[in-house]
Protein backbone atom coordinates (compact mmCIF):
# COMPACT_ATOMS: atom_id res chain seq x y z
CA UNK A 1 0.00 0.00 0.00
CA UNK A 2 1.32 3.44 -0.87
CA UNK A 3 0.47 6.67 0.87
CA UNK A 4 -0.59 9.30 -1.64
CA UNK A 5 -0.52 13.09 -1.44
CA UNK A 6 -3.72 15.04 -2.05
CA UNK A 7 -2.85 15.29 -5.75
CA UNK A 8 -2.42 11.52 -6.01
CA UNK A 9 1.36 11.58 -6.20
CA UNK A 10 3.53 9.51 -3.86
CA UNK A 11 5.52 11.47 -1.27
CA UNK A 12 9.29 11.37 -1.52
CA UNK A 13 11.08 9.32 1.08
CA UNK A 14 14.06 10.72 2.96
CA UNK A 15 15.63 7.26 2.57
CA UNK A 16 15.64 7.08 -1.23
CA UNK A 17 18.78 7.97 -3.11
CA UNK A 18 21.10 7.35 -0.16
CA UNK A 19 24.10 5.47 -1.43
CA UNK A 20 25.28 2.38 0.33
CA UNK A 21 28.89 1.52 1.04
CA UNK A 22 27.98 -2.15 0.62
CA UNK A 23 26.95 -3.73 -2.63
CA UNK A 24 24.43 -6.14 -1.15
CA UNK A 25 21.27 -5.05 0.66
CA UNK A 26 20.81 -5.77 4.37
CA UNK A 27 18.72 -8.91 4.87
CA UNK A 28 15.43 -8.42 6.69
CA UNK A 29 13.58 -11.60 7.63
CA UNK A 30 10.07 -12.01 8.96
CA UNK A 31 9.42 -15.24 10.85
CA UNK A 32 5.93 -16.51 10.08
CA UNK A 33 3.92 -19.67 10.62
CA UNK A 34 2.07 -19.06 7.37
CA UNK A 35 -1.03 -17.36 5.99
CA UNK A 36 -3.24 -18.75 8.78
CA UNK A 37 -1.28 -16.68 11.36
CA UNK A 38 -2.92 -13.25 11.49
CA UNK A 39 -0.18 -11.58 13.59
CA UNK A 40 2.40 -12.97 11.15
CA UNK A 41 0.53 -11.44 8.23
CA UNK A 42 0.49 -8.08 10.05
CA UNK A 43 4.25 -8.30 10.61
CA UNK A 44 4.81 -9.09 6.93
CA UNK A 45 2.55 -6.19 5.92
CA UNK A 46 4.45 -3.81 8.22
CA UNK A 47 7.78 -4.73 6.63
CA UNK A 48 6.34 -4.61 3.10
CA UNK A 49 4.86 -1.18 3.83
CA UNK A 50 8.19 0.43 4.71
CA UNK A 51 10.35 -1.64 2.32
CA UNK A 52 9.47 0.61 -0.62
CA UNK A 53 11.41 3.39 1.11
CA UNK A 54 14.55 1.25 1.18
CA UNK A 55 14.77 0.06 -2.41
CA UNK A 56 18.14 -1.63 -3.04
CA UNK A 57 19.11 -1.13 0.63
CA UNK A 58 17.23 -4.07 2.17
CA UNK A 59 16.12 -7.48 0.94
CA UNK A 60 12.99 -8.90 2.55
CA UNK A 61 12.44 -12.61 3.06
CA UNK A 62 9.54 -14.32 4.78
CA UNK A 63 10.72 -17.41 6.65
CA UNK A 64 7.63 -19.59 6.90
CA UNK A 65 8.26 -22.20 9.59
CA UNK A 66 5.84 -24.71 8.04
CA UNK A 67 7.61 -24.74 4.65
CA UNK A 68 10.34 -27.40 4.44
CA UNK A 69 12.75 -25.08 2.62
CA UNK A 70 12.32 -22.43 5.32
CA UNK A 71 12.34 -24.79 8.32
CA UNK A 72 16.12 -25.25 8.02
CA UNK A 73 16.64 -21.48 7.96
CA UNK A 74 14.37 -21.06 11.00
CA UNK A 75 16.30 -23.72 12.93
CA UNK A 76 19.61 -22.11 11.98
CA UNK A 77 18.34 -18.73 13.20
CA UNK A 78 17.17 -20.36 16.46
CA UNK A 79 20.67 -21.79 16.99
CA UNK A 80 22.21 -18.37 16.39
CA UNK A 81 19.67 -16.80 18.76
CA UNK A 82 20.24 -19.44 21.43
CA UNK A 83 16.65 -20.64 21.62
CA UNK A 84 13.38 -20.70 19.77
CA UNK A 85 12.54 -17.45 18.06
CA UNK A 86 9.12 -15.98 18.73
CA UNK A 87 6.54 -15.98 15.97
CA UNK A 88 6.12 -13.47 14.46
CA UNK A 89 9.56 -11.93 14.64
CA UNK A 90 11.51 -9.45 12.53
CA UNK A 91 15.25 -9.86 12.13
CA UNK A 92 17.85 -7.61 10.55
CA UNK A 93 20.96 -9.44 9.35
CA UNK A 94 20.04 -12.48 11.47
CA UNK A 95 19.54 -10.43 14.64
CA UNK A 96 16.20 -10.32 16.43
CA UNK A 97 14.94 -6.73 16.38
CA UNK A 98 11.19 -7.10 16.95
CA UNK A 99 9.25 -9.86 18.66
CA UNK A 100 6.06 -7.90 18.13
CA UNK A 101 4.53 -5.88 15.31
CA UNK A 102 6.07 -2.42 15.09
CA UNK A 103 4.39 0.64 13.68
CA UNK A 104 5.82 2.20 10.51
CA UNK A 105 7.72 4.95 12.33
CA UNK A 106 9.26 2.52 14.83
CA UNK A 107 10.24 0.14 12.02
CA UNK A 108 11.76 2.93 9.91
CA UNK A 109 13.71 4.23 12.90
CA UNK A 110 15.13 0.75 13.58
CA UNK A 111 15.97 0.25 9.90
CA UNK A 112 17.69 3.64 9.67
CA UNK A 113 19.83 2.81 12.71
CA UNK A 114 20.68 -0.69 11.47
CA UNK A 115 21.50 0.55 7.96
CA UNK A 116 23.92 3.14 9.35
CA UNK A 117 25.98 0.30 10.79
CA UNK A 118 25.40 -2.08 7.86
CA UNK A 119 26.44 0.40 5.20
CA UNK A 120 29.39 1.72 7.19
CA UNK A 121 31.02 -1.70 7.57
Amino acid sequence: MRIANDDGSTPESPHQGVSSGKREPMPVEVISEGPHCVPCEYAIAAVDYVAEYYVDRISVRVVETKRPEDAARYLNLCKMYGGLLPVPAILFDGRLVFDDIPGPDELREALDKALLHWEKD
